[in-house]
């Protein structure tokens, strides 16, 4: 008798477990269907928008604190990416 093993691809995706209260797992749910894609990809895709919000945060702080060396006030920064990102 020959036996098939399954094949799994090999990825860097790390398991994790979250909890979530019946409204927002069945929020998550309904997103996930009216996109067509997985509850798991949602919130994959809403961590990594929170770190790029958090990366482009602490770029914004660092070029502030030194306008004098060509950078813009945090104020110009935020004005500039609000604008480019209007509509979004």
């Amino acid at each position: 008798m020959v036996t098939k093993t399954k094949q799994t691809k090999k990825t860097n995706l790390k398991r994790t477990t979250i909890f979530l209260t019946e409204e927002h797992h069945e929020e998550l749910r309904r997103l996930a269907f009216e996109r067509r894609t997985s509850m798991a990809n949602l919130i994959r895709e809403a961590v990594l928008e929170m770190i790029e919000l958090e990366e482009d945060e602490r770029v914004a702080e660092e070029i502030a604190k030194k306008p004098e060396e060509g950078g813009i006030t945090l104020a110009e920064l935020d004005k500039k990416w609000k604008e480019k990102h209007k509509g979004e």
